[in-house]
């Protein structure tokens, strides 16, 4: 059972993905999501990156989103589907490092751009910036998640962030400001 904490957190999370504002995840915000990740990155439209870029969201949305999110098969997941499938992806812990260690790989394999090996202010920043994070908000997080005040986050930070935002039921947790204000 989802705390009451876990849903703040993971209804915030699905209003950033639903990038459209309608109420509903559908493959139009996940091409929406790699338009932006792309604008951000400076890939241009045509490009393999963009190709490569565009091409990962599209299979995220119809091999993992739908494929464990649509129960009712409309082709659109609504906050409560959201919801209900977050509760049996945390119930399997397994599962859920699996996709734990693959968020937080991709994450740092697309945004961390001068490739050390951890994100800085600047590329986290731009990563919340594609689900429509300001700036400023995406700086007062990444404050909360650079543990060590290093100007970085490391990849153990980042595993430790994604822990946190799923699992923990702390409301001063700092993995909680995973994706920005909730």
């Amino acid at each position: 059972m989802l705390t009451e904490l876990q849903k703040l957190k993971l209804t915030a999370m699905f209003n950033y993905y639903d990038l459209d504002g309608d109420g509903v995840l559908e493959k139009a915000d996940y091409e929406e999501f790699a338009r932006r990740t792309c604008e951000a990155l400076g890939f241009a439209p045509g490009s393999p990156e963009y190709d490569q870029v565009y091409a990962a969201n599209v299979d995220a949305w119809e091999n993992e989103t739908l494929r464990r999110f649509d129960k009712d098969g409309d082709g659109r997941v609504s906050l409560e589907e959201h919801l209900e499938a977050h509760e049996a992806l945390l119930s399997d812990k397994e599962l859920f490092n699996q996709i734990v260690m693959r968020d937080s790989e991709g994450l740092l394999g697309l945004w961390d751009q001068d490739g050390d090996g951890k994100l800085s202010s600047q590329e986290y920043a731009k990563a919340l910036w594609c689900y429509g994070v300001e700036k400023e908000a995406a700086r007062e997080a990444f404050q909360h998640l650079d543990r060590n005040g290093s100007g970085y986050l490391s990849i153990e930070e980042i595993l430790k962030a994604l822990e946190e935002f799923y699992q923990s039921d702390d409301p001063e947790a700092p993995g909680n400001w995973l994706m920005g204000p909730y």
